[in-house]
């Protein structure tokens, strides 16, 4: 009978290191494919969560027959580098990365003074970490105009609309994370017969709509050239990843758009 040999023959140094090139020829095409693929399903909720807020908060108007207020909310994440959380601006270091549905309610103190309180109709919905509101023109008139001082002075005029103002400790809804009362928001109104109280735009603005545009905190702030929206990048042009919602502000309605869609 034939002795079978129970010698075990290994790979060599040569096979190894072919194997692993081919790993490594693998990894250069899906890692940066299954980061865009991340990327891009971040963005796709965060645009969920700031499309059904803006629904709900029009829909919360018309059933209860009361104005109901739309807060896009600005904050420092300590995670952030650059962004300062016990500054005493640090809000306004932050990013635009929440959202809030909130109602005027007519109440009383603890010595019985009539008193109004800012009461919160759904708790914050916080975008992904990665994901943030663009604060420029033209991607965000609802966060850049509002920014704009509404007179010489440089103070914004308190009846502005969008208006941008700093949360009010007692009277304001408190964030989670630690967050508190140390945040600013963007503020708007949806009324009751579902419209808001935006001012009217130029038709040939954006077909009259205010708009906010979501994106990754990493990439370049979009600009825009003729119809496309792009990024300047080594002096030539590309799509960014994006996702903008327009609200008309005569009838509430929203559109939304993305690159290529």
């Amino acid at each position: 009978m034939k002795k079978i040999s129970s010698r075990i023959r290994g790979f060599s140094l040569m096979e190894l290191m072919v194997v692993m090139l081919i790993i490594g020829i693998i990894a250069a095409f899906v890692v940066p494919a299954s980061t865009t693929i991340l990327r891009g399903s971040q963005l796709v909720q965060a645009s969920q969560i700031i499309t059904d807020q803006f629904s709900l908060a029009r829909q919360y108007a018309l059933s209860t027959n009361h104005p109901v207020e739309l807060r896009l909310i600005q904050y420092a994440d300590p995670e952030v580098p650059g962004e300062v959380v016990n500054g005493s601006n640090s809000p306004s270091s932050g990013n635009f990365r929440a959202i809030q549905i909130v109602q005027d309610v007519d109440t009383s103190d603890s010595n019985g003074n009539a008193i109004m309180k800012r009461v919160a109709l759904d708790k914050p919905q916080l975008l992904p970490q990665s994901i943030v509101m663009d604060q420029t023109q033209p991607m965000s008139t609802l966060i850049a105009e509002a920014k704009a001082p509404s007179n010489q002075n440089g103070i914004p005029n308190p009846t502005q609309t969008p208006l941008l103002t700093t949360a009010v400790t007692n009277v304001d809804p408190v964030m989670p994370r630690n967050i508190g009362y140390n945040y600013q928001y963007v503020t708007f109104r949806f009324q009751p017969d579902g419209s808001t109280n935006l001012p009217a735009r130029s038709v040939s603005d954006s077909n009259g709509c205010w708009f906010v545009t979501l994106r990754n905190i990493n990439d370049s702030n979009p600009t825009v050239s003729g119809t496309a929206l792009v990024t300047q990048t080594g002096g030539g042009t590309r799509a960014v990843n994006f996702f903008t919602l327009l609200v008309d502000p005569v009838t509430g309605a929203t559109k939304q758009f993305r690159p290529g869609i």
